[in-house]
């Protein structure tokens, strides 16, 4: 077999790596994909491997740094918007996060097995993403109150959001429901936060 790293540039072997993991990880399964699969998918042996990977938790944190990085993108771009009102606004920035989750669920279920292992890692990575996408609601929400719209402290209602929400930014928790009645269940929960917190309720 031919090591593709000795010609390629660690950056681009990195993202080799990568890319057949997801594939095997979509494919089998995280728990059933080892060292040895992907560093055969990638035509090298799998002591090399571990030059660009300590191990297999690191490719999986990778992959979900990754698609964090590209959904925190787009969900940036809603908050920006601001010909949209905020609270047209909040609501796309919600249905981005789930419409990204039903859509991995749909074309990779075993991509669950990822999610979980990251839950119950303790590398920061879900924390830290939690934690940006309550930091653009509650701007969001900031807005609306400055604006008169909404009712209470910006932070407080940010939090309340996102324990009201939270089970629809779990990929587990979704892949037990009817995926296609996702997005009407999150917008009822949405109308039900936003009656609450509006001047007018």
């Amino acid at each position: 077999m031919s090591d593709r790293s000795t010609t390629a540039k660690p950056d681009d072997t990195r993202c080799i790596i990568l890319r057949h993991a997801v594939d095997l990880f979509s494919h089998y399964g995280y728990a059933k994909t080892n060292i040895g699969d992907i560093a055969k998918a990638c035509c090298m042996s799998p002591g090399n491997l571990y030059r660009f990977y300590r191990n297999k938790q690191a490719i999986g944190e990778e992959a979900v740094r990754e698609y964090m990085a590209t959904e925190e993108a787009d969900m940036a771009a809603i908050v920006a918007d601001t010909s949209v009102d905020f609270e047209e606004r909040l609501r796309r920035f919600y249905h981005r996060s789930v419409k990204g989750i039903l859509s991995e669920l749909r074309s990779n279920p075993k991509m669950v097995e990822l999610a979980e292992m990251i839950i119950q890692g303790n590398s920061g990575i879900l924390a830290r993403h939690v934690e940006w996408k309550r930091e653009r609601v509650e701007a969001l929400l900031s807005e609306g109150a400055e604006a008169g719209k909404i009712n209470g402290d910006p932070a407080r209602l940010a939090f309340i959001l996102y324990d009201m929400t939270k089970a629809f930014l779990m990929p587990a928790a979704l892949a037990q429901i009817d995926l296609d009645t996702v997005p009407d269940r999150l917008d009822a929960v949405l109308d039900l936060a936003f009656s609450g917190m509006r001047t007018d309720a």
